[in-house]
């Protein structure tokens, strides 16, 4: 029985030991200074800080680089005619993938 208590004991000393060992020093913590709101003027400043920024480093890397963005896309759009085109063109590979394919297999669906 003594052997029992006297662990118990040691054990639950410990877990609270931890808890006071990792609350720090009290005199030790500083508080962070008050945050003061940003006006609207100073968030547009930092903001167009921010994008001159990274409109710079996107200019300075290299092709291939990890983070590059891709070229925009082509002002061109396509026609009706050439979206009808790669419609049907997609339609009709479909229905030869669904010929070709052995009977009693499930494929994948959209």
């Amino acid at each position: 029985m003594k052997k029992t208590v006297l662990s118990l004991g040691i054990a639950v000393a410990q877990m609270f030991a931890v808890g006071a060992f990792a609350q720090g020093e009290v005199g030790g913590v500083k508080k962070p200074p008050p945050a003061t709101p940003a006006s609207p003027q100073e968030k547009a400043a930092a903001k167009a800080e921010r994008k001159a920024e990274g409109a710079e480093a996107v200019r300075q890397n290299k092709d291939g680089e990890v983070g590059r963005v891709k070229a925009p896309p082509s002002a061109a759009k396509a026609t009706p005619e050439d979206k009808a085109a790669a419609r049907a063109k997609r339609k009709a590979e479909g229905a030869e993938a669904i010929k070709t394919q052995p009977p009693g297999e499930v494929g994948p669906t959209k």
